[in-house]
């Protein structure tokens, strides 16, 4: 089912699945996704309350283009105001890509909330280890797979270059390294990134990792006190394995799940990340 919730955050796009009844289990997507991502993972996740909402500025959610509330911190609360307005007080929590971040934010603004924690092919915000030992490599390349990441950062630049080619955009990184991305998923993508302003609230994300990454110093040292899952696809060329060096340290519970396949392994590999996840929240 798929529903507009306002709250005091905004109005949000939600897809659900499941029974209400059921224990509640949130999951975020990243980008250039919409919680559509989800869909054909749910049917192995029926023993859950799956909440998907649309990030912000993503999916059919509000596009409002206030560049301070694409900080990471901010779209944590988004997420926190749409599960009071579900009435949820208590959830397993899942996030990929930015998602995985947002996740980790929510971690440190209110842990007392969340059960169980899944991060999926994202960086350790409060590991500087991994990041550094990633950086060692990702450098000798001159991190040309964070091409994008650069280009979305410019002021106007993706605006002016991609108006009207978002499809050609969207599919361009849609592509499987273990499996195809399915196409109905390709297609939800492209209609949502060619509602107005997207490609401004989409960049907005990029445009504050400066900001975030500052604000994750703080983080740094600190020990995420929920029992926490890392699914990792392997292949990915951005969020390469060296990122999760020495994250052990960082968590006071941890379990990693490597799957062979790529940075969307959600899209490539549903059953394979929907069994994981199942196994380790049951």
């Amino acid at each position: 089912m798929t529903t507009l919730i306002e709250t005091t955050r905004g109005v949000f796009n939600v897809r659900t699945y499941g029974k209400a009844t059921h224990p509640a289990l949130i999951l975020l997507h990243g980008w250039p996704q919409t919680s559509y991502c989800w869909h054909h993972l749910a049917l192995y996740l029926k023993d859950f309350y799956l909440v998907a909402p649309d990030l912000r500025g993503m999916g059919d959610s509000n596009r409002n283009v206030d560049i301070k509330l694409y900080e990471k911190d901010e779209m944590a609360k988004d997420i926190f105001a749409i599960a009071d307005k579900l009435e949820i007080a208590g959830f397993y929590l899942g996030g990929h890509d930015w998602g995985g971040a947002i996740v980790q934010e929510m971690a440190f603004l209110d842990p007392l909330r969340i059960k169980k924690l899944i991060i999926m092919n994202m960086i350790i915000i409060n590991n500087p280890e991994g990041q550094a030992k990633a950086s060692e490599v990702l450098v000798k390349y001159l991190f040309r797979s964070s091409w994008y990441q650069f280009f979305m950062s410019i002021k106007d630049l993706p605006e002016a270059l991609l108006a009207g080619k978002e499809d050609i955009w969207v599919r361009f990184f849609s592509k499987g390294i273990s499996n195809p991305i399915p196409e109905d998923a390709i297609e939800e993508y492209i209609r949502c990134y060619k509602i107005p302003n997207t490609i401004t609230t989409a960049s907005n994300i990029y445009r504050t990792i400066s900001k975030d990454r500052k604000r994750w110093k703080q983080f740094e040292g600190k020990k995420i006190d929920i029992p926490t899952k890392i699914i990792h696809g392997v292949l990915d060329p951005v969020i390469i394995k060296e990122y999760l060096h020495g994250v052990e340290d960082y968590f006071s519970s941890i379990e990693i799940s490597p799957l062979k396949g790529g940075h969307f392994i959600i899209d490539e590999q549903p059953e394979a990340v929907g069994k994981a996840i199942r196994e380790y929240l049951l």
